[in-house]
């Protein structure tokens, strides 16, 4: 499980803020590795349901997303299914001009898409360890 918080003061009213949020669509202006939303559904109890796609380090995961709390001007969390589970909360705080806010991401990935992800790395450094080893070998012996 990772968790990402981050905070920021922006130049605009909370309800504003929020209404841009409230529809999933407007993610892919500003979630780098979001390609794409699809199949917005408006849900019973309000809020919203959509599915997407998301490009992580060349690997495409496909999931959907949903809103499981949300209060208007102040509070959006969605729950995250598919290739990543997890939330990701909006709080949001301020006044008519500005908008204090609060964004905090906690989720998982399935071991496929880490292996993915990860193997290269993971042999790029073994071999590199592998060769220095063998050249500290070299060295030792040879002194």
């Amino acid at each position: 499980m990772f968790t990402v918080t981050h905070h920021a003061s922006i130049d605009a009213p909370p309800a504003e803020v929020f209404s841009f949020l409230d529809d999933p669509r407007n993610h892919v202006k500003i979630t780098p590795g979001l390609v794409d939303v699809t199949d917005v559904t408006a849900l019973p109890e309000g809020g919203k349901r959509a599915d997407y796609r998301y490009k992580l380090a060349g690997v495409t995961l496909a999931g959907s997303v949903e809103d499981v709390d949300r209060s208007p001007g102040s509070r959006l969390v969605q729950r995250l299914s598919g290739a990543i589970d997890g939330t990701i909360s909006y709080d949001l705080d301020g006044d008519d001009g500005s908008t204090e806010l609060h964004y905090e991401a906690e989720y998982s990935l399935p071991d496929t898409v880490i292996e993915t992800v990860l193997a290269p790395i993971a042999e790029a450094y073994n071999r590199r360890e592998a060769e220095a080893t063998v050249e500290n070998l070299k060295t030792f012996m040879e002194n």
